[in-house]
């Protein structure tokens, strides 16, 4: 199934769920497609490991014992386990998102039975301040991940996370499926008779509802399903 996820607020959050949902027993090659260069992902998830641990420490009754790691740090044989069925796929810009996901064919590793989900990260704050983050620009993006995953007879999950350095940023998590976006690209010249139809807007989450449903938890950023229209 075609899902968004709203439950996660962090990247960490979506890696430790990841891998304790892998079970030991029945491990599945996870595709997780991250829109950003990888020293972009990797400075996020030190940053994010950092605050882990400082409020860890700042939790402490006893100053002198140590604060327990997170679980991407531990070497416990479950998550050296599930981090061989884990593929990370780096996609810096739309065009290279858009070619991997044309070209993603069904394949399986020789220690994976069977085929996960292909989790997409970060997809709106990848289109987010270019020409694309429009009607026409995010549900070409949208139909070809949609395709991918059809193709492939996976399940396709997106997922968008705030910056651990800057947590109101309005431009990053899960506010991004409420913002109103204009119909087409800037760069289609639209005559004066037409100028009224380029100004109007539609909201992403209405764009997305055409392939995908909300799964949500009580997390502190949430998406209303309501707002999933028909």
């Amino acid at each position: 199934m075609n899902a968004i996820w709203t439950k996660h607020d962090y990247i960490l959050q979506l890696l430790e769920d990841t891998i304790q949902q892998t079970p030991q027993s029945q491990q599945s090659q996870i595709d997780l497609i991250i829109c950003s260069a990888k020293e972009e992902f990797v400075s996020q998830v030190l940053a994010e490991l950092h605050q882990h641990r400082r409020e860890a420490d700042d939790a402490q009754d006893e100053p002198i014992s140590p604060a327990p790691d997170h679980i991407l740090l531990s070497r416990s044989l479950h998550v050296l386990s599930a981090s061989q069925h884990i593929t990370l796929i780096f996609c810096p810009t739309i065009t290279v998102l858009r070619g991997y996901l044309s070209g993603l064919v069904h394949t399986l590793t020789g220690s994976s039975p069977t085929l996960g989900p292909i989790i997409v990260l970060n997809l709106l704050a990848m289109h987010h301040g270019t020409s694309e983050f429009t009607l026409q620009g995010l549900s070409q993006t949208l139909a070809t991940a949609v395709s991918a995953a059809h193709r492939t007879g996976r399940a396709l999950k997106l997922v968008e996370c705030k910056d651990i350095r800057d947590p109101s940023n309005p431009h990053r998590g899960a506010a991004l499926w409420k913002v109103e976006v204009q119909l087409l690209s800037a760069a289609i010249k639209i005559g004066e008779a037409g100028q009224s139809w380029g100004r109007r807007t539609i909201s992403v989450m209405k764009i997305a509802s055409r392939w995908f449903t909300v799964e949500e938890t009580s997390q502190e950023s949430r998406v209303s399903e309501e707002e999933m229209l028909v």
